[in-house]
């Protein structure tokens, strides 16, 4: 683990750029949410598919493959491009605060993690459950 000093270097930086932390982990579950929506729209059409071919509908099939299915499928990929561009500016930000502090990626990783709202939520509910 890191120093005490070394420690508080990182938290102090990281203090300092909290508004840039809480726009990527916003933009990061915006993402994972266009994810989400994205691959709800792909089984719509794989389910559209099965149902044609169950009732041997074999050109309506065909025309949802090459039509809805493969527009879901592009549109999957673009939104999984975007959440990873989006994880790539945090570990650009990961990276950038660790050779500030002149501290290991993996030291400064697990702050960053804990000063993103949704992940302080998730543990909050999560110590919540654990109660319960």
């Amino acid at each position: 683990m890191t120093e005490k000093g070394n420690q508080q270097k990182i938290i102090s930086i990281i203090d300092r750029q909290t508004a840039v932390i809480e726009t990527l982990d916003n933009d990061i579950m915006m993402e994972t949410v266009g994810v989400a929506m994205a691959l709800d729209k792909l089984r719509e059409s794989l389910d559209m598919i099965e149902t044609h071919l169950n009732e041997r509908e074999f050109e309506k099939a065909s025309h949802v493959g090459y039509q809805e299915l493969a527009h879901n499928f592009v549109y999957v990929q673009r939104t999984l491009a975007g959440l990873q561009t989006t994880v790539h500016q945090k570990e650009s930000l990961i990276s950038d605060i660790a050779q500030k502090a002149n501290a290991a990626y993996e030291d400064v990783a697990p702050y960053v993690e804990k000063a993103m709202p949704s992940v302080v939520k998730k543990l909050a509910l999560s110590a919540e459950k654990d109660k319960t």
